[in-house]
């Protein structure tokens, strides 16, 4: 049986050996993993159809961004009130409403 003062530095040694054993494990994975993804895509394509719409590219989406602006419309004139309501009450709140504070 090993000495008391052994058993932890052991144990400490057993358990580094276990992680890297599980990095080099996991870093063989992850190096795996991108000519996988190539072969499923080169797959996919090779499966693909062509689509029967027409797809557009960013120049064509955008051509009109890159012309020359046009001219800035003109501005608006400012437009005179509305007619006055033709009953009395109405008037009389029109007045109201458009008479000035003092």
């Amino acid at each position: 049986m090993p000495a008391p003062a052994e058993h932890p530095a052991s144990t400490e040694t057993m358990a580094f050996q276990l992680l890297l054993q599980k990095l080099v494990s996991m870093e063989h994975t992850m190096q795996a993993i991108p000519p996988l993804l190539t072969k499923i895509i080169d797959q996919l394509e090779a499966q693909a159809k062509p689509s029967a719409v027409p797809v557009a590219t960013y120049a064509q989406l955008y051509a009109l961004g890159q012309e020359p602006a046009a001219a800035p419309a003109p501005a608006l004139e400012p437009q005179a009130p509305p007619a006055p309501v033709p009953h009395a009450r109405g008037r009389a709140l029109w007045r109201w409403f458009m008479q000035e504070t003092s």
